[in-house]
Formats: structure tokens, sequence, C-alpha cells
């Protein structure tokens, strides 16, 4: 680790100006992030326009005063900013104006005050800087315990901090993928692992950070934050800026802007002026990244793990309620997520607690590689805010205690059961019953689907409707009537389906498995497709050949009026087998072929190397691994997919052997090689070596000609067959019989 003097030294850097908009590297998106915040045309003072004019000149007067003012405002999103300046620039503030700023510090209830996850670490994050650099003070106020001096506050702070990186590695938090709040989470760890004159601090911090990145990493596709997810306000979309109901500009959609500036080719920003424009209008928090740019970019493994997804695999993980300083019930919500490089689909359940963030979840998502604003489709029991217009509720709320969803790779089935009447009648927070007090004895008896307009094609058959972009297709098919509605929302087309039960089956394809649009929708159509309703179960089996049987499980809603969560699942068989899951609280924290959380050991992987942070004793331990060459990580170790059996042409995919014979695996083929004293005679794989010494001498007419026009002679050396132990008859031979075979056919 560097000191703390030379962070700050380097902090202040910048490349020259004029590869502002060499968006390829990560120093060029920062030099244009910096640049247009930096800028003279800029929409107000506020925020990081100040960290993007200090950057360009740190001796900026009037930029060195909205810092001062930034920490005097007391808010826990414009003290950061003031923090992170003094910082980097420490000596370009004069005394008095580092004075108002620890004035204003000292008389700040919140330097070590809790509220959400988000509001702790960066409250806490600036008052352990603060106590950091000004070790003599008294009188600082506090949240809980009176006045204290620098000394005790600065270690009751660590202490906290310290606490909530270790509780990541125990249990994750359900803002952790929040479109709203994840860069609210990152930066007070960057902020942290650059400028705590503590190393073990810095460590702690540099722990956090991989685990959020990595965690980010594994469920984004194509820089969208693959469902679930919690604490969302604004749709996720492909374009920089976002706009309300009313068509007024909101903001920046935080999270797709991040993966922009870490590992921007995989998304679909890269318009200089659009995001230009985006920065300007609405900074979001992506300038505290850009200006404290020497914590990034993040470590390789984890830029080609967010920016890959050639090789299709699932993902399970589990995000806790944060409780304070992290002491929350793990096992809140429980994701799967299938993940390849043309589409994406996330699914979960919940063990439900009335009160809880749930009002702001994202529960079910399909996600299309496409260049299109929106990419997403979803499904709603309208619950949580049937109160509201439809056109706020959907960016924030996709999930209902009445809904049940499974999925299996490309396919999911989701499960509608709406009671008589609220089970949770006025329970929760006063401001969010207030979003549904008006259908407590009126449910609203309908799941809705919704796509964006934008897809190239949309075809109804018999019952289905299939949508195409591009080459992704998908299949959607409400189990009850349905109406379309392409009205009530600007970008969405809806499909209404009422009915107190209801289902509705999707599932993705894309052109290379099908060969065409219209092969994929005859394929969907003749599967197998039952639904019972008296018992609400579906029948469904896809187009791979997976029979998925979904069963709607009545929940126990009257546990959460006794303060117990009410767990919200359906049965699930696969196969004709119950599904391979597993029980709630025995869920993953994170479980993945690129990375893993387990047992307080992450680990990131992709192709031959793999970053571990073992958190296992007092403090984390980084290291790096790397295969031999050739060689990829598989799981735990290493395989070389050209001749691996256990991962031949890709990571699990085993080759199965035969009867009396063991897998092989030669450039990235499956084969089998015979057990010693055994023969492949008949070629045909199914039977493996299915003859006991060497296969029979081939036998030949004894009427054909011989080569001086007399008979034939026998051909020896069996018969050209895989075997262990005998020679394969040779090539000469082989055509002798072949000739012999064709000149008795033209007879």
């Amino acid at each position: 680790m560097r000191s703390l003097v030379l962070l700050l030294a380097l902090a202040g850097s910048l490349p020259a100006a004029g590869h502002a908009q060499d968006f390829t590297t990560y120093d060029g998106r920062v030099d244009f992030v910096l640049e247009t915040l930096g800028g003279p045309d800029n929409f107000g003072s506020w925020g990081t326009y100040t960290l993007g004019r200090l950057a360009l000149d740190p001796d900026d007067a009037e930029a060195l005063e909205q810092a001062v003012e930034n920490v005097e405002r007391l808010d826990n999103q414009s003290v950061p900013i003031g923090t992170i300046a003094l910082a980097q620039h420490w000596d370009h503030f004069s005394e008095a104006q580092r004075q108002r700023m620890l004035t204003a510090m000292k008389s700040w209830r919140e330097i070590d005050g809790h509220g959400t996850e988000n509001h702790a670490l960066m409250q806490n994050v600036c008052g352990y800087l603060f106590t950091q650099w000004f070790p003599d003070e008294t009188e600082w106020t506090t949240n809980y315990l009176g006045p204290m001096a620098s000394g005790p506050l600065h270690e009751r702070i660590r202490t906290n901090l310290v606490t909530v990186a270790s509780s990541l590695f125990d249990k994750g938090y359900v803002e952790n993928l929040s479109t709203t709040y994840l860069m609210l989470h990152l930066y007070p760890w960057m902020m942290l692992q650059q400028f705590a004159a503590d190393p073990d601090v810095r460590f702690v911090a540099d722990a956090a950070i991989h685990f959020h990145l990595a965690n980010l990493a594994a469920n984004s596709f194509h820089g969208q934050v693959i469902a679930p997810f919690n604490r969302s306000n604004y749709q996720q979309q492909n374009t920089p800026q976002t706009y309300d109901a009313e068509g007024d500009f909101a903001l920046i959609p935080q999270v797709p802007f991040l993966t922009w500036l870490y590992w921007g080719p995989s998304t679909h920003f890269g318009d200089a002026e659009a995001l230009g424009a985006a920065l300007r209008r609405y900074h979001g928090h992506v300038g505290f990244f850009a200006a404290m740019r020497e914590g990034g970019p993040p470590a390789p493994v984890i830029q080609r793990v967010g920016a890959s997804g050639a090789t299709p695999y699932t993902l399970r993980s589990s995000a806790a309620d944060f409780g304070a300083w992290g002491s929350g019930e793990p096992h809140d919500n429980m994701r799967t997520v299938h993940r390849t490089e043309d589409y994406a689909i996330g699914t979960g359940f919940f063990r439900y607690v009335p009160g809880g963030f749930y009002i702001n979840y994202v529960n079910f998502g399909i996600l299309y590689d496409s260049a299109d604003e929106h990419t997403l489709i979803d499904v709603n029991q309208n619950y949580w805010m049937s109160d509201l217009e439809e056109t706020e509720r959907w960016p924030k709320c996709t999930n209902s205690p009445f809904q049940q969803d499974a999925m299996h790779e490309n396919t999911a089935i989701t499960l509608v059961n709406v009671p008589p009447s609220d089970p949770w009648r006025g329970l929760g927070r006063s401001d969010w019953i207030a979003n549904r007090d008006g259908h407590y004895d009126d449910l609203i008896e309908r799941t809705d689907v919704r796509f964006p307009k934008t897809v190239d094609e949309v075809v109804e058959r018999d019952g289905w409707v299939f949508l195409r972009e591009g080459e992704v297709f998908v299949g959607v098919r409400p189990l009850r009537e349905y109406t379309v509605d392409p009205d009530t929302l600007v970008d969405f087309t809806i499909l209404r389906s009422a009915g107190a039960t209801n289902a509705v089956v999707f599932e993705v394809g894309t052109a290379a498995e099908h060969g065409s649009f219209v092969a994929f929708q005859d394929t969907l159509r003749a599967n197998p497709l039952t639904v019972d309703w008296e018992t609400l179960t579906v029948e469904y089996t896809d187009a791979q050949g997976d029979a998925l049987h979904v069963r709607w499980v009545a929940p126990d809603y009257a546990l959460a009026g006794g303060g117990e969560r009410v767990l919200v699942r359906p049965e699930f068989w696969l196969d004709g087998a119950p599904e391979p899951g597993l029980a709630p609280l025995e869920w993953p924290l994170l479980e993945s072929p690129p990375v893993t959380l387990e047992g307080r050991v992450l680990q990131i992987q992709e192709g031959g190397e793999r970053r571990v942070v073992d958190w296992t004793g007092e403090l984390p331990v980084f290291r790096d691994e790397t295969c031999e060459s050739g060689a990829v990580y598989c799981g735990v170790s290493c395989a070389d997919l050209a001749t691996d059996p256990a991962n031949c042409g890709a990571c699990g995919q085993g080759c199965a052997g035969a009867e009396h014979a063991a897998a092989t695996c030669v450039a990235r083929a499956c084969g089998f090689e015979c057990e010693s004293g055994w023969s492949d005679c008949n070629g045909d794989a199914a039977d493996g070596c299915e003859r006991e010494g060497s296969c029979p001498v081939a036998e030949v007419d004894a009427g054909a000609p011989g080569a001086d026009g007399g008979a034939a002679e026998p051909v020896s050396g069996g018969c050209g067959c895989r075997t262990n132990g005998e020679a394969p008859v040779s090539a000469l031979a082989l055509g002798l019989v072949v000739l012999g075979a064709l000149g008795r056919r033209r007879r």
C-alpha cells in the first residue's frame, strides 16, 4: 500500500486534456467525465462539478469555496464532496477554509449516525477521515454518546466500518445491486482505500470494494443489473439520460454509467454528446469515481468478468437486511440468474416481513442485448403500490407476496394467487401503507407483463406472444386470456391478464439455437403445456427438453403479524425430480462460475487468472493465482479445456464414459478409449466397447478375384476399430475390403 501522502499527491494529477473522447480506455473515460464536470457549461455548482473543476485546476478559488460550502451544508451526500476535495487538495485550501470545514463537522450529529446502509457509510467515512486529520480536537457532536474527543470517536467509527465490511463476507445486503444506491456504497470505501492513514483500514476497504465490484460484474449484462435487485427508483436503460412521466429530464441511470466507466466496451453508452449532456444536467455520483481515479479501474479479472458473457452460466446469491452495523438477519431475498452473451433472466423469492424495502424491489427480469433505449421484459402483480399510477410503480416495484416465480436457465414460470383481502393490512411504514391502503379489500386481481415497444417484431399465435429483437427470441404465454395495452406506458406495451389466480410462461432462445424466428415459434407452440387451476400447477417442457413442474405453495401470511418471516416460494420439479435448489437458510451467499463467496473467502476468476480475498482471519488477505499456459480456472482448480474429460471445451462440460471404456477429450471434443482387452467393433458409442478381445477378422467372398486373378486371401489384423492392445488394420487392408465389397455390390 502506498502512503497517504503519495496517494494525495497522485490523486490531484490528470493526464493532459485532448484525450477526453477516447472511450477505449479507463483513463480516457475518466478524463472525459472530469473535463465535462469541470467545464464552463454545466448546470449548477452543487455536487461533483466541484471535483471536476478542482481536478482541472486545484487553485480554482470558486471551486475551493464550493467544496467548503458542501461540507457546511451537512448533508450526507454533500459532505463527501468537500471531504474528497480536502483529501486531494489539502494545501490548496486556506487555513481558514479548513477550519470552517472542521467547525461544521464538529457540529454534525450524523458524523457517527446510521440510517440506511448508504447513509451510514457516507456519514461515518467522512467522520473517520476528519477525526484522522484533526486528532487533537474535543467536543465532537455525536448521534448517540454526546460530545467526544477525536481519539475515541475515531476508534468508534473505525469499529463500525470494519464491522460492516466484515459482515459483507457473511451476509451481503439488499442494497448491494441497487441501481439507485450502489454508487453510494462504493465510493465511501474508495475514500477509505485512498485516504485512510491506517493500512489495516485500507485493506478492509479494498476487500469491501472487491466484494461490491465482483458482485456487480457477475450480475451485469452489458452494463445493466440483472434482476432481482432492491432500492430501485428509476428504470434502467441503455441511454445516459432518463426522463419522468411528463418527459422532463430526471437523472443518469447510475449503474450503467458506472459499468461504462469500468468496463465500457461491454455497454451501449458511447455517444460523447449525449454523455456530456447527461453529466452536465445531472452528474449523479459518477464524478466521485472519476475524481478518485487512483482507486480504479477494478482489478483486471473483475473487468473481464463484467465485460464477458460468451460462456453461459447460472448464478445464485442471497441478500440480507442491513440492520444496525451489519447485524441484520440473512437470507431476506434469494436470487437465481442465468446469463448468456445474448440475454439474461433473473428471478427470486423472499422471506417477507412487511416494513422492509420490498416496495422498491425488482424481482423478475429478462434482458436482451440491444442498443435500444429499453431492453427489459418483466411481470408484475401490483400490490405494494396499488394506489399509485402505473407510470410511478413499474420502475420501482415488480414483486408481490401473491406472486411466485421459478426458473431453469432460459425458461421461467410465474404463478399468481391473490387472496380476497390484504393479509398485511396496516403493516409496514406509514408512508408505505399509504401506497396501498385504498386496496385493502379490493386487491388488484390481474397479472401484467410489459415489453419495450422498440422490439423488432411481435407475433401472436395460439395464445403465445412472440418477441424478436435481432437474433434473440422471447416467448410469453399468459395462461389466462389477455388484452394488449399499448397506451398506458410511453415506452412499453402491457399484456394484461385478469384473474385472482394466474400464470405466465416465459422462454428465451436465439437464432443460433433455432435457426429462425418462425422455427422458434413452432417449437414453443408444440411444447407440452398444461395448467391445473385447482392446485395452481403448471407443467411445461421447454425447447431443450427440460420438463418444469411448478406448483403454488400457500404462504402463511399470518406469521408476519408476529414478526416472523413469511416464505413465498413455489414447489418446483425439474425433469421429474425436486428442483436441485436449497432450503432458504442454506442458500449460497454468492455462487457462480466466475465469482463465489463461501466461508468468508471471495474468489473471482476469469480464464486462467483468479483473485482471492480471504477474510477468515482478523483482516482480509489478498492473493492472485494463475494457471499454467493454456489452462483456465474451472471451479477451484485449473483445467485444460482441450484435453480434460471433466471440462472438455468448456468448464463443467464433462465427457461421458461408456461400457468398458473411459472418457477422453481430444481437441476439445469428447470421445472414449476402450479398457484393456475390449474393442469397439460396431462404431456405436451407445454400447461402448462391446466385444471382449479383438474384433473378428474381416471375411472376404471366396469367389472374389485376388490381385492375380485368383481367389482373394482373407484379410487379417482385426477391423480397424478402437481397441486397447490390438493393432488396427492397415489402411491398405481396409482399402482391399472396401474394394471387394464394392465389387460384390456391382455384380
